[in-house]
């Protein structure tokens, strides 16, 4: 009974003492984040959409730059030279390749995470020191089991991945 009163207070510790860490880190972030903007007042802030306007990408990951329409010309000035830059169907397959060999290769990590993950579930279900009906146990078994479905459904999108590259003829 002491081992197990002593393990929750070393695991109760473990889980508040690096909140306690962070708070403290977080306060004294914003303390300079403070400091920072009042030396720093005329700054410009520039968003998404300037840097559309302008013809960048953008710093997003989820949002596509848009399009900006092709301006006429204005007088005294030639029209633009037309795109010469179109890729040939080798290089557009070549892009292709590359795009799915990368997917593949995430979908594969993922398989491995979930694989491992759920090994490290196992192992802690068969050290029976806790017992064999805790909640601690019944919990582990539910997380094995979410794991597990996360593994199938990893291992289905890998083998459609497969199926794709055989069928666009992928290497």
């Amino acid at each position: 009974m002491r081992k197990l009163h002593a393990w929750a207070l070393a695991t109760l510790a473990l889980f508040l003492a690096p909140q306690a860490l962070s708070a403290q880190s977080l306060t004294e972030a914003a303390a300079k984040e403070k400091e920072r903007r009042k030396v720093v007042k005329g700054a410009k802030s520039f968003t998404e959409d300037d840097l559309a306007r302008a013809g960048g990408a953008g710093a997003s990951v989820n949002a596509l730059p848009e399009s900006t329409p092709e301006e006429a010309p204005k007088e005294g000035q030639a029209a633009p030279a037309e795109k010469k830059d179109e890729k040939t169907p080798d290089e557009l397959k070549a892009e292709a390749n590359a795009a799915w060999r990368k997917r593949l290769d995430a979908a594969q990590q993922n398989v491995r995470t979930q694989q491992e993950l759920a090994g490290r579930i196992q192992n802690d279900l068969n050290d029976t020191s806790g017992g064999f009906y805790g909640a601690r146990r019944t919990s582990l078994v539910a997380y094995l089991e979410e794991t597990q479905k996360k593994l199938a459904d990893a291992q289905q999108q890998v083998s459609a991945l497969e199926d794709e590259g055989r069928k666009n003829a992928y290497r």
